[in-house]
């Protein structure tokens, strides 16, 4: 049995205390997800050309937080020429030591006659949650 407490003021560097420290404090009030009651809800509109627009909003996933304060335009990769392929549009979260942030990526499916949804990451310290799937017509 275990009994875990905080959070104390350090004294000669006796207490220690990180970022999941202070994020399992909300374990079991806030799920992951997308919050439906702020801004937009995150949600994907199509903008011009092969552009979209990420609304506003805010999510919580893998004891982080994503605040989208403003319509965020992004732009998608060219079509292919022969084939179709279908994109997904992610928040990601990245808790590698190198880049210790979260995003928003488009994640390029595979060119095929009958395209299907890209794999999206799902490990210990990079997972992507989708936002959208775009169908992307050849030409």
């Amino acid at each position: 049995m275990s009994i875990t407490y905080g959070f104390y003021n350090s004294i000669n560097g006796d207490r220690k205390a990180n970022a999941t420290d202070m994020s399992k404090l909300f374990d079991g009030i806030i799920r992951d997800g997308i919050f439906m009651s702020i801004g937009t809800s995150m949600v994907v509109t199509a903008n011009s050309g092969m552009g979209i627009r990420i609304g506003a909003g805010r999510a919580w996933f893998n004891h982080t937080w994503t605040n989208n304060d403003a319509i965020l335009p992004m732009t998608a990769q060219i079509s292919e020429v022969l084939l179709d392929r279908i994109d997904a549009v992610v928040l990601e979260v990245n808790a590698t030591d190198a880049v210790r942030a979260n995003s928003f990526k488009f994640v390029v499916g595979t060119p095929s006659s009958v395209p299907v949804r890209p794999t999206l990451v799902k490990s210990e310290l990079i997972n992507q949650y989708p936002l959208c799937y775009i169908y992307v017509g050849k030409g």
